[in-house]
């Protein structure tokens, strides 16, 4: 065609050009609106089957169900069921909040009522004080024991763990939602120093999980785990919204708290839920209580026209420096307690003879601390915590003169005629430090972050008061004379305090919602980076050590300051020896692989044993439905089924006819009964019972072949070759290659929220690398310790090699 065109005149060769560009252009357009058509077709035909689907579906519901479903698509479905479904939650968590503070309430009054309605006789006030708390917690005890023993401690480190990828199913049930309800009341009742944080958190994951069971009816999207994922993150901001009514303060603890990365999606999620909690949380206390406005919850007044000197913030910033000293030293008691009590005999025997006994004494010796006319005088246990932290907050200094009657009734709960306010103040904070540390030792359900704000407030109250009697007249500056405000103090060493022991900066916003107070924005921010500088560098957090002393399976981070994260590969710590099932494994082998590693729950699936070729993942009850289908109850049933129909057409069984009636009889008892061991007698021991229980087993096999020919049949069905196509296969499982450092590894899983991760070499199946094998490496690598360093000293017999190690069960 080009040798030809040379001999043709040039307005020719342009229109036979221009005609082929203009039948090129035609073609493809033709070609894009036939594919338009075959996709409208293909979408119109999809839409046809999943309404005649639904229509077929909706048969089997009931007439109530399908109108609820009606108009349930027809109103909000339109607009996305997520925000009333975030609206609700926020509402339910608000309602548990509110009815602990009144159950709690309830119980401080019937406390003070008892106490103070008896005579002046000192022991029968004891008595009075001490048994309603004693009864509370006995009750308390007994309810989680027998409803959930889930529902012990704080509930923060479990939830953690499931937003880190490993859904603890048993943490997230209804009996653990009663539990926790009722059991949270009776401690914050009984008035020990423990907080409702965190088991509201719980709860309110909790409720989260339920809705989304109750949702998957209308919308399968919510069965799906990443989807649970999201809305347990923004269950976690309604749980601290409506412990502090801190919408914007809980949201940003979530984030701290929850997991290493934090999709900036859910923010939205977490702010819509956490406002709708915060603001219901508050409006119950108007409408019900009688409240004329939606109030703070630490109500303070303080100057907003000089709050603080600027050479203030030099005290501020040594008060951060003690409240990071002091959440450490809370941290290494706490720890060394905990290995104390685990590890004492006596005590465990204690425990193991009845579970009331230990409870009985710490709710005794915390009751009897707390009375007040002993003890108890010199730490304000006449009035409640939330008065506790109140009076803390007042922005009077107490040790001047010249103080209102308002104020001096403040004091005479701080004072007594023994002690001034610094005694009471410092034999506070060694009760709040103790007891706190003492009663969450108690199998109950509690919160760890109240207690600790208490401390830091006392702390800084002192403080606040030392630098008001040291300089009565103020601080001159400038030639501007600012005065000591003691509550502000109080306020800054609450929050550093806090955030030391919990990790976190978002209590500073935290602290600015509860108190409506913004004007120590800088020293309250300086105080708690110092205090969390001190305490990340010496100790882990007080979530963090749960999870270390309940093991459970949560990854911990990567120290900065660790060089060996990027000489560490994944070849250095992955399993080489992977157990993996391939095409052409027979059924027998399968069955056999299946029983020995019970704890795997995913087997990769590769070409042959030679090649290794990755080909993707089966899940166990995958493999077990392909062996069950294969020797099951359905593959026996059928085979009986056509043995009895080829016994009827040929008709040559010579049994006469009773015995033909009694083995057809035998037989249908075979496939239809459900056997109970139960209600089969066996005289004798129970090693006897056992034998004769084998032995009636070996007769009697639950929808069977006839005895003869059962091994045989056996045999013949397991040798055959499994057909994976009749299961559904993950064609993409996580892979690394060799050379992935540890760094990366470290940020894959905790991004993505993975538990194992297979490792491959131009796709040839390598080794395997779970959660267990990942924490180990990164416990070397923050140790210093080197594969090869591990490899030596595994020789002598003080560090395992990771490829001994067993894979994490997966969920």
């Amino acid at each position: 065609m080009g040798g030809r065109s040379k001999y043709l005149p040039s307005s020719q060769v342009y229109d036979s050009t221009f005609s082929s560009v203009q039948y090129y252009n035609k073609s493809l357009e033709d070609l894009y609106e036939t594919l338009r058509e075959k996709t409208l077709a293909d979408k119109r035909r999809l839409k046809e089957i999943e309404k005649a689907r639904r229509k077929e579906f909706e048969a089997y519901q009931g007439k109530v169900y399908r109108i609820c479903a009606k108009v349930w698509r027809n109103t909000f479905g339109y607009f996305g069921e997520e925000w009333l479904f975030l609206a609700v939650l926020g509402i339910f968590v608000a309602i548990i909040s509110y009815s602990i503070d009144q159950g709690a309430g309830m119980c401080g009054k019937a406390r003070s009522m008892l106490s103070n309605g008896l005579a002046d006789r000192y022991f029968s006030k004891w008595i009075a004080w001490v048994c309603l708390p004693v009864v509370l917690i006995l009750w308390d005890v007994g309810i989680t024991s027998l409803i959930a023993p889930k529902a012990v401690g704080s509930g923060v480190p479990q939830i953690k763990t499931c937003l880190r990828g490993v859904y603890l199913k048993e943490f997230l049930t209804l009996r653990v939602l009663i539990a926790k309800w009722m059991g949270i009341t009776a401690t914050l009742g009984s008035g020990m120093p423990l907080g409702k944080e965190g088991p509201l958190i719980q709860m309110s994951s909790i409720i989260v999980t339920k809705m989304s069971k109750f949702m998957s009816s209308f919308k399968s999207v919510y069965l799906n785990e990443n989807k649970k994922m999201e809305l347990i993150g923004a269950a976690y901001a309604v749980g601290v919204a409506c412990t502090f009514n801190s919408p914007i303060g809980g949201v940003l603890f979530s984030v701290e708290i929850s997991t290493a990365y934090f999709a900036v999606r859910n923010y939205w999620r977490g702010f819509f839920a956490a406002v709708w909690g915060a603001t219901v949380y508050r409006l119950l206390y108007v409408w019900i209580d009688g409240v004329d406005t939606i109030r703070v919850v630490f109500p303070t007044s303080f100057i907003n026209d000089f709050p603080y000197d600027p050479l203030e913030l030099i005290s501020f910033a040594i008060l951060g420096v003690i409240c990071g000293v002091g959440g450490c030293f809370y941290i290494c008691i706490l720890r060394a307690f905990n290995r104390f009590i685990n590890g004492s005999k006596r005590i465990n025997w204690i425990k193991k003879q009845n579970r009331f006994i230990y409870p009985f004494f710490v709710v005794m010796i915390i009751s009897t601390v707390t009375w007040p006319p002993g003890i108890g005088q010199f730490i304000a246990s006449d009035l409640t915590p939330k008065d506790q932290v109140v009076t803390l907050f007042s922005n009077f200094t107490w040790t001047q003169g010249n103080h209102t009657v308002a104020q001096q009734e403040v004091l005479n709960h701080w004072t007594t005629k023994w002690s001034g306010i610094y005694t009471n103040l410092v034999v506070f904070i060694f009760y709040q430090f103790l007891a706190s540390i003492f009663a969450s030792s108690m199998p109950i359900p509690s919160g760890c972050f109240i207690p600790n704000f208490r401390s830091g407030a006392a702390l800084g109250r002192i403080a606040g008061e030392l630098l008001a009697l040291w300089f009565p007249n103020g601080v001159r500056y400038g030639g501007k004379v600012t005065r000591i405000m003691p509550g502000a103090y109080a306020t800054v060493g609450a929050v550093a305090w806090s955030g030391a022991v919990t990790h976190t900066l978002s209590t500073a916003v935290i602290m600015f919602e509860m108190t409506s107070q913004i004007s120590h924005v800088i020293p309250v921010l300086i105080s708690n980076l110092i205090a969390n500088g001190i305490a990340r560098f010496f100790t882990p957090s007080i979530y963090d050590l749960a999870i270390k002393a309940g093991k459970l399976p949560y990854l911990p981070d990567l120290l900065p300051s660790s060089s060996a994260v990027y000489q560490i590969f994944v070849e250095d710590f992955m399993v080489k020896n992977v157990k993996h099932v391939y095409l052409g494994i027979t059924h027998g082998e399968l069955k056999n692989m299946l029983k020995e590693h019970k704890q795997l729950k995913v087997f990769p699936l590769v070409d042959n044993v030679h090649n290794m070729i990755l080909l993707g993942s089966v899940s166990r009850m995958e493999l077990i439905d392909l062996v069950e289908c294969q020797i099951g109850f359905r593959k026996r049933l059928q085979i009986v089924r056509r043995l009895e129909e080829t016994e009827s057409e040929t008709n040559i069984a010579e049994l006469d006819e009773k015995g033909e009636t009694e083995e057809k009889e035998q037989l249908r008892l075979r496939i239809f009964s459900k056997y109970n061991l139960n209600r089969m007698g066996f005289p004798g021991s129970a090693q006897r019972k056992k034998e004769a229980i084998k032995e009636k087993l070996k007769v009697i096999r639950i929808c069977d072949l006839p005895s003869a020919d059962q091994t045989s049949w056996e045999e013949n069905q397991l040798s055959q070759e499994v057909d994976f196509a009749s299961c559904q296969i993950d064609p993409a499982p996580f892979q690394l290659v060799e050379r992935t450092s540890l760094l990366k590894v470290h940020s894959l899983f905790s991004m993505m929220n993975l538990n194992t991760a297979y490792v491959t070499a131009m796709g040839k199946l390598v080794g395997v690398v779970g959660g267990k094998e990942l924490r180990k490496a990164i416990s070397d690598a923050n140790s210093g310790i080197f594969p090869v360093e591990a490899d030596e000293a595994n020789k002598g017999g003080e560090i395992r090699p990771a490829e001994n190690l067993p894979l994490l069960k997966k969920g």
